[in-house]
């Protein structure tokens, strides 16, 4: 599961971030929510990046070529878990972990530190998952 700010990170610069989440052998899943919310940033994030809007639809497309979409449906068994982890930590991202929930995944990728607080699902920082690629022979 990425987290919002991965892709935001990787959709502001050619970074880590985004060599991390074109690795085709990746799977990247975030809720389905994740696309109401990018494009809500979107306007902000274009100007931030100096990008023309073709050119930041063709990079949006580019990085969702990557992201598995979790239906809502899919999260309903895990929301409340999810709601009753995160609701006194960051109730706004309590889709993301019912989202992990819901699949089979190692955890959430995250820069936000506020997802290590909650005790449910595994939660790594770029660093660290740099570092387990790296361990795995992965050149980033």
């Amino acid at each position: 599961m990425v987290d919002a700010n991965i892709v935001i990170a990787a959709f502001l610069r050619d970074s880590t971030a985004r060599r991390i989440v074109t690795l085709s052998h990746l799977d990247l899943f975030v809720p389905e929510f994740f696309r109401e919310e990018f494009a809500k940033h979107l306007p902000q994030l274009r100007r931030r990046t100096g990008l023309t809007e073709r050119d930041a639809r063709e990079l949006v497309d580019s990085l969702g070529a990557y992201l598995t979409v979790i239906p809502q449906e899919a999260l309903l068994p895990a929301l409340v878990r999810a709601a009753a982890a995160m609701g006194a930590i960051d109730s706004k991202d309590t889709d993301y972990l019912a989202a992990a929930l819901a699949t089979e995944c190692d955890g959430i990728w995250s820069d936000d530190p506020h997802f290590k607080r909650q005790r449910v699902v595994a939660c790594g920082t770029t660093k660290e998952l740099v570092a387990v690629l790296r361990k795995h022979g992965v050149q980033l």
